[in-house]
């Protein structure tokens, strides 16, 4: 089952500029504690000593009704039930609204181990806000061998064998303002509503191996304009060596697709052959895509204009 630490929860939100808008109570308290899925939980009957089916294991929210109950039971000292709840292992609380828990829930908290952060936002907001920050980090995950680049807007996948001319093509997209995600490998995620997101391999980062040259850091070279961390998946695109043997579309009627994590994404293969400018190729097939997915098929155009007109010249014939 995947899982992620409290401490990388927290770095994950440091890289998203405080995203959760939260400041931790307890310093490095329980910042090894596991977090094992991005789905919360109110532990309100919990603090009523009715811990029959209490999701302890879940990041725990403490509302508005949570948070004021538990001033509540600090005023009247009724702390027996902060030590019956923090013997539960939960891996972190977090309190909206800008609530601050009293002393002794925090004292309690540190013996126990367990993460105490409070946030201005609001609890919805919030229980969205987690999901949003954490869910590629529980989906189910698939890496292939190839480069992701960013094509005017369009995730494009792209794929062939070595010294096919993968690498020049993506620095070619990249010198005319295109950006790079990953280069070689590719680690995909599905998320919850379909969508499959492509992410820079952690080891590689942003650099690229280019045959006669070696190792290149885009970052460096191109600027921070060049790259991107992820990037939804739009277009798989395989590069070949041209075959003369080989029958290529030339209409592009028929609409083929590359399966990943159970998704059919839209895949076309390009024949390479010198003097073929894979860049420009790569360009057009990307901004085909956005006329596609804007309701504008040419290829489909084309051809029922052209029956239109043989139906047109045999009416006329036949008159």
């Amino acid at each position: 089952m995947p899982k992620i630490t409290v401490e990388k929860f927290l770095k994950l939100n440091e890289e998203r500029n405080n995203f959760l808008k939260i400041k931790c109570l307890t310093d490095s308290i329980g910042l090894n504690n596991e977090i094992i899925g991005y789905e919360v939980n109110r532990p309100g009957m919990a603090l009523f000593k009715y811990f029959k089916d209490f999701a302890f294991e879940r990041i725990q929210i403490f509302g508005n009704g949570e948070g004021n109950y538990v001033m509540t039971l600090a005023e009247e000292k009724k702390i027996d039930i902060f030590e019956e709840l923090f013997k539960y292992k939960m891996p972190i609380c977090i309190f909206t609204y800008n609530l601050i828990p009293p002393e002794s829930f925090l004292e309690i908290a540190k013996k126990s181990n367990v993460c105490v952060v409070i946030s201005e936002l609001k609890t919805a907001d919030m229980v969205r806000n987690i999901e949003n920050l954490v869910e590629e980090e529980f989906t189910e995950s698939f890496t292939i061998h190839g480069g992701l680049v960013e094509v005017f807007g369009v995730g494009v996948l792209i794929l062939g064998k070595s010294g096919v001319g993968k690498s020049e093509a993506t620095l070619e997209l990249i010198s005319k303002g295109h950006r790079l995600i990953s280069d070689d490998t590719v680690e995909f995620k599905k998320l919850n509503d379909g969508r499959i997101i492509g992410r820079k391999n952690e080891f590689i980062k942003h650099n690229m191996e280019v045959r006669g040259i070696g190792v290149v850091d885009i970052s460096r070279l191109s600027g921070m304009s060049a790259i991107r961390d992820k990037k939804r998946l739009d277009l798989v695109i395989e590069l070949e060596s041209w075959n003369d043997d080989e029958q290529y579309d030339r209409m592009g009627l028929e609409e083929k697709t590359y399966n990943i994590l159970d998704t059919e994404i839209p895949y076309l293969k390009i024949p390479v052959r010198a003097g073929r400018n894979i860049c420009i190729l790569i360009e057009t097939a990307a901004k085909n895509l956005r006329l596609k997915e804007m309701g504008y098929n040419s290829a489909k155009e084309l051809n029922k204009n052209l029956i239109a007109q043989i139906g047109k010249k045999k009416s006329d014939n036949s008159i």
